[in-house]
């Protein structure tokens, strides 16, 4: 996934997340200008004269990492029903797209598709996903995090309000209430990742995560004179980066929720104390010249390329970036994960993330074994396979799972225990206008490289938040 592809579908804000084989034998009908409706059984009894046995299903993906994952539930899947599951990936992103295209012109589709989480009602306009508004009942629903199933996965009467104005909607056929996928994978930033073992060699307790933000600056001091690697890097050299990833986390439990809200809708101000200390906190950490050298030159992939190769202490990101620290090579016993620590004396004692589903998985209209592909659907988002999932690739399922190391693994734990169904990000009513989020992505970066004072950055974004809401129309 590239670094931009991270970052805009990412960002903790809620208003800014919705900003990450072989087919089936018979051929299917052309696409169809409305939504087909679903003929699936709620049971996976095979169709008579086959036995389970002779079924394979087909599931396509773009994320080639996430094959071993679906091919370790699958062969669950197997051993419990007998029917096999054969998973293919097609990337980067646009092949993975052309090939869904032309599998739908030539009837050559598969039985199981994932796709980008929201992104699939064009696929259901066009007819090319069974409907599942019936098939996933409360029991079902309950498997998923909050905000996910039924943010993205079903047609809302905003989503569907907001599409009927919108002439470029390509889904106005598709009514309120209606499903046609489940979610597979969600996730979140306002994470740190630890090298454990650059922790290990400069005295530290590798396992044990900071409670405080001052506590985390310590060992980021530690780590640099026992080691002489950096303390911490991140994407940087993207404006939004330290904005979204470490000033908002560390701001939200600093102020707590309704001045979190009340500083960016203009009622209060980035001169609040609470405030303050969030960008004192960012300044002391480029004082102390803990950021990994260049870092206003790095962006997300390097930064995290960088942390997998060992050059720095610990990495700013989200639950999606423990996936692409094992593609580099990393160990997964080596990473300790946690959420972006509390400041001292912070209004909440602990950052409670939730999370946005990412990626949906549907079953094809072209499948001929669609009451099987449901139950795939509803065996791979059960929490014993989701976590089988999560342990195998490092990436969070949508489903609710324990945050317990021995069931999800060492680093997925750390990110599975600060995802909470309550997360004050989840019922913010803070609105970033664009004249801000401008100011203090620069902002910070002059913070950063040490080019402007704590007092200058708070200004510039005192005077763009003013302006922001006066374009607006004033404070609301």
């Amino acid at each position: 996934m590239s670094a931009m592809k991270r970052l805009s579908g990412l960002t903790v804000l809620p208003t800014l997340l919705s900003l990450a084989l072989a087919a089936c034998g018979a051929p299917a009908t052309s696409p169809s200008n409305a939504p087909a409706e679903s003929s699936v059984n709620s049971t996976a009894a095979p169709a008579a004269n086959t036995s389970a046995s002779d079924i394979e299903l087909t599931m396509w993906t773009w994320k080639v990492a996430h094959v071993p994952g679906l091919e370790a539930v699958a062969k669950n899947f197997e051993a419990e029903t007998g029917i096999k599951v054969a998973v293919s990936a097609y990337n980067p992103d646009e092949a993975y797209r052309t090939k869904i295209t032309t599998g739908a012109q030539s009837g050559d589709l598969p039985d199981i598709l994932a796709y980008w989480s929201a992104s699939q009602f064009d696929l259901a306009q066009s007819g090319q996903l069974v409907e599942l508004t019936d098939q996933v009942d409360a029991s079902w629903q309950g498997n998923f995090l909050a905000g996910t199933y039924d943010t993205k996965s079903v047609i809302s009467q905003t989503q569907y309000d907001t599409c009927q104005k919108d002439p470029k909607c390509t889904s106005k056929d598709l009514q309120v209430g209606q499903s046609f996928s489940v979610p597979m994978l969600a996730g979140t930033s306002g994470f740190v990742f630890a090298n454990k073992e650059l922790l290990t060699k400069a005295g530290l307790d590798p396992n044990t995560p900071p409670k405080t933000a001052e506590e985390w600056l310590t060992m980021m001091q530690t780590v640099k004179e026992k080691t002489g690697q950096a303390g911490l890097v991140t994407g940087a050299q993207n404006a939004d980066v330290t904005h979204f990833w470490l000033f908002q986390p560390l701001l939200m439990t600093s102020c707590g929720q309704e001045t979190y809200d009340a500083i960016y809708n203009g009622k209060d101000s980035f001169t609040n104390p609470c405030a303050q200390k969030v960008f004192s906190f960012i300044e002391q950490i480029g004082k102390n010249e803990l950021w990994l050298p260049g870092i206003l030159q790095t962006n997300i992939d390097p930064a995290d390329v960088a942390f997998a190769q060992g050059k720095a202490a610990f990495d700013i990101g989200g639950t999606y970036s423990l996936s692409f620290f094992l593609q580099q090579g990393m160990s997964a016993d080596n990473i300790l994960s946690f959420a972006v620590p509390p400041l001292s004396g912070a209004a909440l004692s602990t950052l409670e993330l939730g999370a946005s589903p990412l990626i949906d998985v549907g079953v094809t209209t072209a499948s001929t074994h669609q009451a099987e592909a449901v139950e795939f659907l509803k065996f791979i988002t059960t929490p014993e396979q989701a976590a089988v999932f999560a342990k195998t690739v490092g990436d969070v399922p949508a489903v609710k799972i324990p945050a317990d190391a021995a069931q999800v693994g060492t680093a997925v734990v750390g990110l599975v225990g600060a995802l909470s169904d309550t997360s004050p990000f989840s019922t913010s009513k803070a609105q970033v206008v664009p004249e801000t989020q401008k100011a203090m992505g620069i902002g910070l970066q002059q913070l950063i490289a040490g080019e402007a004072t704590v007092a200058a950055v708070t200004a510039q974004a005192e005077e763009a938040n003013t302006a922001g809401w006066v374009a607006k129309g004033g404070v609301q």
